[in-house]
């Protein structure tokens, strides 16, 4: 009798991508048995990856708690899921964890039941992964063999008869038939580089411990509007004692006396746009202009496949934008956004989209969507500081009460929720042969960011905080958009110039805080396990294109792309350091719907395993 051949993988970084290839194997092997050893290579706990418990209640997530899982559903995968668990938003609810007044504060039976809409603690978080990892490791079958190394992994070398060895920082090795890296976030909560002024803040995680040596009452510039941003604001307020109480006008903030004077500022001078309220029976609607099959079309045009971001893309994307504004506008009318829904992609259908347009245009007029993805405020200039702040602080307040009557609602936020809801569509345009070199370096650049300011802004309550703390004078508005920022002489102060003001201002500060944390290129990296592989040569870098896209060279099904240009038929890299290869790596999958993450894990595992991985049920 032969005894069959027992293949091995491993998995480095069992965070919640690494987690996410775990319970696709342990599904893939609970529909189908088949003898598979899996090595799961992390030092922390398995699940949390860089979401780290003990992080304080006021370090929020983002993303509404019931949009986060970790269990695969049928329609999340194209392969079997036979596992079944809560979502974040189950889990606290199973658990009676409740939510304070204070909007961010949970504590087992004390407060108001946790709603499917609630932005939470990103420690529950932490924690929810933690028992997730634990759940479907005890899930697994008999014939799935799993054993934790609670070591780093330092090194991946070829292996014997083609297989990859994994050295460990213990100086174990592991042979695996497959190695998956995926170390996600690697270098967030390493120290960073000292500064060479101590007063100069360039990473400010982990928080609070980053900004313990600014003192209360000094002045603190934080460059940067947006969740990081929020982050360290949060940290200087509320995390040192202040809090936000209900008034007449909004909120208002009473300060414990221990918060510095904050000056904020960015690049562009404009606000990022809160995270809506979701309400109850929102319609997500499938795409009319902006589909896959609209960018197929473009891109056979292309000679050499590749798009032109600017003439093949936008014009579907802003197209697609303004239709979700006119079909929120429809249902408003009829009631119903669901037969809004119909009638759309009936007319779409039957005419094109672009008569739909028009036919839209004619009755409702424009849509206030003009130059909305426009990087920055397009050389506009204020008369002086006051009349830059009146106007910033007036954006905010429009866009607070736009998300809170949320999607579903609010025709302006539809518009722009359409930049996540198909973002499947935009993963497809990066994809190889994805885009010109010009297109991608503007594509990971302006566009990358003006998404993220329109629709990966902070919870709308830090909007209504930060208007509460700006009547209050603990933040001030730095000098407008583009401010110069010139280092201090000696122990003197640094000072912000304005540069789009008619009438010049300046502000001195006694500290500075970078605060648009951006993971660095990871050859840059000194001793991580990416860096390692980068300069053996086992991967390269997309850097060489030049442009703000520094991610790792991967095929589609995430095998590394070596030196030479040769794809690593064992070697799979997936998540947040594949940034340019794909687009939008660094989520949560969400129930219910279809996640690219899920499924980048199971085609990279029917690539390595596809005697044991099918992924069309």
């Amino acid at each position: 009798m032969v005894t069959p051949i027992r293949p091995s993988v491993a998995i480095i970084g069992v965070g919640s991508r690494g987690l996410g290839l775990l319970e696709r194997l342990v599904a893939h092997c609970l529909t189908r048995p088949a003898p598979v050893t899996v090595h799961l290579v992390d030092p922390q706990p398995l699940g949390p990856g860089f979401h780290l418990a003990g992080q304080p209640d006021h370090l929020l997530l983002n993303t509404v708690c019931s949009q986060l899982t970790a269990f695969a559903d049928e329609q999340m995968v194209e392969g079997p899921a036979p596992l079944s668990g809560p979502s974040l938003a189950e889990w606290c609810q199973e658990r009676d964890l409740r939510l304070a007044d204070d909007g961010y504060t949970v504590r087992a039976g004390e407060g108001h039941p946790i709603r499917p809409n609630d932005f939470l603690p990103r420690r529950l978080l932490s924690e929810y992964l933690a028992w997730a990892a634990e759940e479907i490791i005890a899930s697994a079958p008999d014939c799935l063999t799993i054993v934790r190394h609670r070591c780093e992994a330092v090194d991946v070398r070829p292996g014997p008869a083609g297989a990859e060895t994994v050295e460990l920082a213990d100086g174990t090795l592991v042979d695996a038939d497959a190695v998956f890296v995926t170390v996600g976030h690697h270098s967030l909560y390493r120290p960073a580089e000292p500064a060479a002024e101590p007063r100069l803040i360039t990473r400010p995680y982990p928080l609070p411990e980053a900004l313990d040596g600014i003192a209360p009452g000094e002045r603190v510039a934080v460059l940067g509007m947006g969740l990081t941003a929020m982050d360290v604001i949060a940290s200087l307020t509320l995390g040192r004692g202040g809090r936000h109480e209900p008034h007449p006008a909004g909120l208002r903030y009473v300060p414990s006396g221990r918060e510095p004077r904050i000056v904020l500022a960015n690049r562009s001078g404009l606000p990022s746009r809160s995270r809506p309220h979701l309400a109850p029976g929102r319609v997500r609607c499938a795409p009319l202009a902006l589909t896959t099959d609209a960018v197929a079309r473009r891109r056979r045009r292309r000679p050499d496949g590749r798009l032109r971001f600017g003439a093949d893309v936008l014009p579907l994307i802003e197209a697609e934008m303004d239709l979700a504004y006119y079909r929120t506008l429809r249902a408003r009318a009829c009631g119903d956004a669901a037969t809004a829904g119909r009638e759309f992609a009936d007319r779409a259908r039957e005419a094109g989209y672009e008569a739909l347009l028009e036919e839209c245009r004619a009755r409702w007029g424009p849509t206030p969507l003009g130059g909305i993805l426009s990087p920055d405020t397009a050389g506009r200039q204020w008369a002086d500081h006051d009349a830059y702040a009146r106007w910033f602080t007036g954006e905010v307040a429009a866009d607070l009460g736009e998300a809170r009557a949320g999607l579903g609602v609010s025709p302006l936020k539809e518009a722009l929720e359409v930049l996540r809801d198909h973002r499947d569509v935009l993963r497809t345009v990066v994809d190889a042969p994805g885009l010109d070199q010009a297109s991608l370096a503007g594509f990971f650049g302006d566009f990358t960011a003006t998404v993220n300011r329109l629709v990966i802004g902070p919870q709308l309550d830090r909007s209504a905080e930060l208007l509460a703390l700006v009547e209050a004078g603990v933040v001030r508005l730095g000098p407008g958009p583009r401010p110069k920022v010139v280092a201090p002489a000696g122990q003197g102060p640094w000072v912000l110039e304005s540069t789009a003001l008619l009438r010049p201002a300046s502000t001195e500060v006694d500290h500075v805080v970078h605060a648009h944390v951006r993971e660095p290129a990871p050859d840059r990296v000194p001793g991580s396990l990416l860096g390692t592989l980068v300069g053996a040569g086992r991967v390269r870098t997309l850097g060489s294109r030049g442009g703000p896209a520094h991610g790792l060279a991967v095929t589609r099904a995430g095998q590394g792309v070596d030196r030479a240009g040769r794809t690593q038929p064992r070697l799979f890299f997936l998540g947040p350091h594949t940034e340019g290869s794909s687009y939008y790596n660094h989520y949560v999958p969400s129930p219910g719907m279809p996640s690219r993450a899920l499924m980048d894990a199971e085609l990279a595992l029917s690539t390595s395993l596809p005697s044991v991985i099918t992924r069309k049920r």
